[in-house]
């Protein structure tokens, strides 16, 4: 599991992202922390910056070994919506062996 709390900006967290995503194994979790950021981040002039929830979209879009893991904002309430990252689990097939 990686959990990503820093500079809540998209480009850091976007960076983030792709630098921890390979850390995590297939079933584990990738977590952006306060992915609700984007509703209160500013520049000087008060305009409003993207932050982590563009980040995770961005990252979603590019990244298929990853999907956004709803249950785990069961409780109705959460500081990071959308921010629970799974990796998908890869199913290989093997090879059978020979009947003959």
């Amino acid at each position: 599991m990686v959990i990503l709390d820093s500079d809540h900006t998209r480009d850091h967290v976007i960076n983030e992202l792709r630098l921890y995503s390979g850390l995590v194994q297939q079933g584990d979790y990738l977590i952006v922390q306060d992915t609700n950021a984007s509703s209160y981040l500013r520049d000087l002039h008060g305009h409003k910056l993207p932050g982590p929830a563009e980040a995770v979209a961005r990252f979603i879009s590019e990244d298929p070994r990853f999907i956004q893991d709803r249950t785990r904002e069961r409780l109705l309430h959460t500081m990071h919506p959308g921010g629970y990252l799974r990796r998908k689990r890869c199913n290989i097939a093997r090879p059978r062996p020979d009947s003959g």
